[in-house]
């Protein structure tokens, strides 16, 4: 049996969105404290699976799948969600943590469950302006909880939102901290380093709209002189992309980018979703950005995140119904305006919140003994 009380648990995954944030979270507790374990929960198929191992995290997973509309679906997840609860309260007996953190995603909720049996402090971490459904179940177990928006804390319960601590999206502390120059990693891609460069992502999973504007824009794009650096995500269609650029010159198309840090540090445009852990990210290295916000996002919180940072200079806002005849003349007007990609460069990084991460971290650790 481990030492008691020299454990976190971290429960986190099923999209980049809501995994990267906690491992942020996790790296800072383990830059801090060597002496304590952070042990992840997580499903087997979704991508905290192969980035929680890759960071160095022991990985629990457990069989949890989302709800799902048909009859089979709703059947199942009852005895799915009991099963994973009990898998939880094992581990908990063993490992006996200190303190649990949810991340957000539907996999938290039976390991939160689990940990309010075993009377385990419980902290939620909401990224979005939009509270997670998930969060919003564990809400009446939760110790505390920390926000990246203000406007998110008036959908949580009186004494939970206001004891909330607004801290922003936690990012990972070395992020910024490659020593790099830009065209050095547009070399490390096979790009010419000398040319100007656009790096383009939709998520891990990918993102059609913003997949098929790319395909369209690609040619406009590479004989105008600019590099293009592109996250295809993982799909059938998005093979057939890659397939289909893969010996254009200037045109560097892959599933998925581990060194996320060296493509944005090839970059001179970025253009993504909106989604708050991305964007945290964008704004703690003040990349100016063309943000294309899922319409499919509960309560179309991308939207109001793509908004808020339009608002602010940082980034300009395509739709998902437009982004394919939009996204050439938006990429080549803010290519062509040095001045307004300054700007807006300056405008993000003032967005950043350098101190989210270590605020979560310092309330896990005090729970250590």
């Amino acid at each position: 049996m481990k030492s008691a009380k020299k454990t976190i648990l971290i429960a986190a995954g099923g999209t980049g969105g809501h995994l990267y944030p906690a491992l942020a979270v996790a790296e800072e507790i383990r830059r801090m404290r060597r002496d304590v374990r952070v042990i992840f929960v997580g499903t087997r198929k979704r991508i905290e699976s192969r980035e929680v191992p890759r960071a160095g995290f022991p990985f629990h997973p457990i069989k949890i799948e989302a709800p799902r509309k048909s009859a089979a679906g709703m059947l199942r997840f009852p005895f799915q969600f009991a099963a994973a609860t009990v898998d939880c309260m094992r581990l908990m007996s063993g490992e006996r943590p200190a303190a649990m953190l949810g991340g957000g995603a539907y996999l938290s909720v039976p390991v939160g469950i689990a940990a309010w049996i075993m009377r385990m402090p419980i902290a939620l971490l909401e990224i979005n302006s939009i509270a997670g459904s998930a969060n919003k179940l564990l809400a009446p177990f939760a110790d505390k909880l920390f926000a990246a928006y203000q406007e998110s804390l008036d959908q949580f319960t009186k004494p939970l939102a206001q004891s909330a601590i607004v801290c922003g999206t936690p990012v990972r502390p070395e992020l910024g901290a490659l020593q790099l120059s830009q065209a050095e990693a547009r070399s490390s891609f096979g790009l010419d380093a000398a040319r100007r460069t656009i790096f383009i992502f939709g998520g891990s999973l990918g993102a059609r709209p913003i997949n098929e504007a790319v395909e369209s824009a690609a040619p406009g794009l590479t004989q105008q002189g600019y590099n293009i650096l592109w996250q295809t995500g993982k799909s059938a269609d998005a093979e057939r992309l890659r397939e289909k650029f893969r010996n254009q010159p200037n045109v560097r198309a892959m599933e998925y980018i581990y060194e996320m840090e060296r493509a944005f540090r090839a970059a001179d445009l970025v253009v993504c979703r909106a989604g708050a852990s991305s964007l945290a990210e964008l704004a703690r290295l003040g990349k100016p950005t063309v943000l294309v916000p899922w319409s499919g996002a509960m309560a179309n919180h991308q939207e109001m995140n793509a908004l808020a940072f339009e608002k602010d200079g940082a980034a300009v806002v395509l739709q998902d119904g437009e982004v394919r005849d939009r996204l050439l003349e938006t990429v080549l007007l803010l290519l062509h305006d040095p001045e307004r990609l300054r700007t807006m460069s300056e405008a993000m990084a003032r967005r950043d919140k350098p101190d989210a991460a270590k605020i979560v971290a310092e309330w896990l650790l005090e729970r250590v003994t």
